[in-house]
């Protein structure tokens, strides 16, 4: 399941046999996983339809036994395939879906990458500010996991601080990303589900997106 981190080269060839055998088995968990991780090697490739085909296989497969623990991970996966697609509005659908299921499990790490996301969404629509908060906002909520960003995720973060920084100027950059950082938990929450915590505005005065 984890092969490609190891040796991608022969991934893609393994995953496929290991799906045949879940899928003759029976094991619709195990095959969800399997096509789970094999839409997130197709994305580490840039390999947008594979990994299209492989995520919707493993949701379909999450819901004939209606597992719903596991799907948090699929959705995030998903709205990353649809932001590739230049579906921002699906892959929003995505991410939010996610962050609530994520909030109601107490899943830290998924509830960070669906803040993730959002961050990057923003920063796709031109959002500046709201995109360096969101960026503090999933920052914080990975800290308090002990876990580093895993790829494809951490080089679609990289690039979207970057265009977020080159944007706003490093002194207005640093704000909005310490403004995203002090958030509690609630308000960190509310600020990714697009509604503004008191004390915070969407956009200053000199940087609203033209």
């Amino acid at each position: 399941m984890c092969s490609d981190l190891i040796d991608p080269a022969p991934s893609g060839q393994l995953f496929a046999e290991a799906i045949a055998c879940t899928s003759r088995s029976g094991n619709q968990l195990m095959t969800s996983r399997l096509h789970n991780n094999a839409g997130v090697h197709a994305l580490r490739a840039g390999d947008i339809p594979a990994a299209r085909a492989h995520l919707e296989a493993a949701a379909q497969a999450i819901e004939s036994i209606g597992e719903t623990s596991y799907d948090v991970s699929v959705k995030l996966n998903l709205g990353w395939v649809l932001r590739q697609e230049a579906d921002p509005d699906g892959a929003r659908s995505m991410f939010e879906a996610s962050l609530r299921t994520s909030r109601r499990n107490g899943d830290r790490a998924a509830t960070a990458y669906a803040s993730l996301g959002l961050a990057c969404l923003a920063e796709d629509l031109g959002d500046w500010r709201q995109a360096g908060q969101l960026h503090g906002v999933a920052q914080a909520l990975l800290d308090r996991t002990g876990k580093p960003w895993e790829d494809p995720e951490a080089r679609y973060r990289e690039a979207s601080l970057d265009n977020v920084r080159a944007r706003l100027g490093d002194e207005q950059w640093g704000r909005a990303y310490a403004e995203g950082t002090a958030l509690s938990l609630d308000e960190a929450l509310d600020l990714a589900r697009g509604t503004v915590p008191p004390g915070l505005t969407p956009f200053g005065p000199d940087i609203r997106p033209s």
